[in-house]
């Protein structure tokens, strides 16, 4: 694990001396287990991925998964390939989701000139809603040190599909809310594309910040923006709608916010005391058109996206 300082999710125990932790690896054949020493909650490691789920949790985590991987496959996501996962985000024009990974592209490409960029520093990074590792990899390319988070193991398009990378980096199925770090080990926290997945921002953002240094910074990207609450209650029932009608089910087993606002995040920084700093990438003449030609058909406001950077 590079130096990541673990603790116990349930009780925040730290599980191992800092000079006896483990190693990371991408052997499928790497297996271990951890006790906690605290409240005996038992961990395993699996094809070098630690396994931190909460007992208490496992069940919601499992109903989500049935959902979001059935979907998921249905959509057309992963494949055979391991070309396929070292190119990302950049895929073939041909891939049934080149838009969404088009999106993805540009914001990457964005926040790694505004965050990464001049710093000739290599950072300690905690990548939230990691899937199958394509940022974590970029990132470790670049010489930063990061940990890949994520409920799924999937082989397709979960942390699973990891192993077809040409560097390691830290893997653990973990749930944002319940990290299985010590206190104040992260430059950056980067919840990609999954803060929407939060059914408390106050609680997942509180964590996030738990295992963040005082001067780090917390990153948002690609979760689906919104003027008006009542555009992204619209765009959730629509959503819903369109699952149920296209794949059997609506995906709405485990609850979500699924969106944000500016007046959710203006609460969120008089919370925690935070200032957010607020840029929006240049996703495409269509993507910019969009608001206009919804307001000519009369139509709710689309959902936008930016890089969103908290600093306390």
């Amino acid at each position: 694990m590079r130096g990541w300082e673990l603790a116990c999710p349930r009780c925040a125990t730290a599980l191992f001396d800092q000079a006896a932790a483990p190693q990371d690896t991408k052997d499928s054949t790497s297996e271990g287990s951890a006790r906690c020493p605290g409240c005996g909650a038992e961990y395993v490691r699996r094809a070098g991925i630690w396994q931190f789920l909460r007992p208490e949790d496992q069940e919601r985590i499992d109903r989500f998964l049935a959902d979001y991987t059935h979907i998921r496959r249905a959509e057309g996501r992963g494949s055979i390939d391991p070309g396929y996962y070292r190119a990302l985000p950049e895929v073939a024009a041909t891939d049934p989701l080149a838009w969404q990974w088009g999106i993805r592209q540009r914001s990457w490409c964005h926040a790694w000139k505004l965050l990464f960029a001049a710093s000739a520093a290599p950072q300690r990074i905690i990548d939230l809603g990691a899937g199958v590792g394509w940022l974590s990899n970029r990132l470790t390319l670049e010489g930063h040190d990061v940990l890949a988070v994520d409920v799924s193991l999937d082989d397709l398009d979960g942390l699973g599909a990891a192993r077809h990378f040409e560097c390691s980096f830290a893997r653990v199925q973990a749930h944002f809310d319940h990290l299985p770090l010590l206190d104040a080990q992260a430059d950056v926290v980067l919840f990609n594309a999954s803060l929407h997945y939060s059914a408390d921002y106050v609680v997942t953002l509180g964590e996030a910040l738990r295992v963040l240094r005082p001067e780090g910074s917390i990153v948002v990207l690609d979760s689906p923006l919104y003027r008006r609450d009542s555009s992204g209650r619209q765009m959730v029932e629509e959503r819903h709608a369109d699952f149920a009608q296209r794949f059997g089910r609506r995906s709405d087993s485990v609850p979500s916010r699924a969106y944000l606002t500016s007046a959710v995040l203006a609460e969120l920084a008089e919370c925690y005391g935070l200032q957010w700093e607020r840029s929006r990438p240049f996703y495409g003449l269509r993507w910019a058109a969009r608001p206009w030609v919804a307001r000519l058909r009369r139509e709710r406001e689309p959902s936008r996206f930016e890089v969103i950077v908290g600093r306390r």
